[in-house]
């Protein structure tokens, strides 16, 4: 009984860790000060460039891939690799160490699907790649991607308790979406590449301001 607990408890401490918030804090920004405020790849690439969102979207994703496989080395069931892998997802949406709050899971997902099943996670990452490749939302390209975890892990007859936690962070997903699709109906969502937020600039004296209150 303990072997599962403790690899449920891993699972979520592990991807509760914030590395949006580290990197951008060894760069001298509080990303949750700049641009959409969220502590994921996206804006730490919109706000602090594409090699700082690279190293947040890759540490995430191994983040996600650390939940089933710290179930698995700790000889768990299937069943708790599964669950670890949502933990996982569910850690860096509401981080303990930002008191609740985190990011939208898109990449901590990616991880923890590749750990259950890589060819849903490598079809959702190429739908990914292809709506974002055309349309230049990467808020668009999360929600197709998210989109297909509730049908590709049935499609392709994945184990039951897989597919139940796929499908699980597939709404997750979109549910923390739910912002950029109104944005997205409105025409107002901004596109990758378009220029930074006025507030990105700021960015370093605002957490210069704010250093003397500690971390969130």
């Amino acid at each position: 009984m303990l072997s599962p607990l403790l690899a449920i408890a891993l699972a979520y401490f592990v991807g509760a860790l914030p590395f949006g918030v580290l990197v951008g804090r060894r760069l001298g920004v509080d990303v949750r000060t700049v641009g959409s405020g969220n502590t994921g790849a996206t804006n730490v690439w919109r706000a602090l460039g594409p090699r700082a969102g690279a190293a947040v979207f890759t540490l995430d994703v191994a983040k996600g891939l650390c939940g089933p496989l710290i179930a698995r080395g700790l000889g768990t069931s299937e069943n708790i690799v599964a669950l670890c892998a949502v933990t996982a997802v569910l850690g860096h949406v509401f981080s303990i160490f930002l008191k609740g709050r985190g990011g939208k899971g898109i990449a901590t997902a990616l991880g923890a699907i590749m750990g259950l099943s890589a060819p849903v996670a490598l079809l959702g990452l190429a739908l990914w790649g292809l709506v974002l490749g055309l349309s230049r939302f990467v808020s668009l390209a999360s929600v197709a991607a998210a989109a297909s975890v509730l049908v590709l892990p049935w499609i392709l007859r994945v184990p039951l308790a897989d597919g139940l936690v796929m499908s699980v962070m597939g709404v997750l997903a979109i549910a923390k979406h739910i912002p950029n699709i109104k944005r997205l109906l409105n025409r107002t969502e901004p596109r990758i590449g378009a220029p930074k937020p006025p507030d990105a600039a700021a960015a370093p004296q605002v957490l210069a301001g704010s250093a003397s209150e500690g971390a969130d």
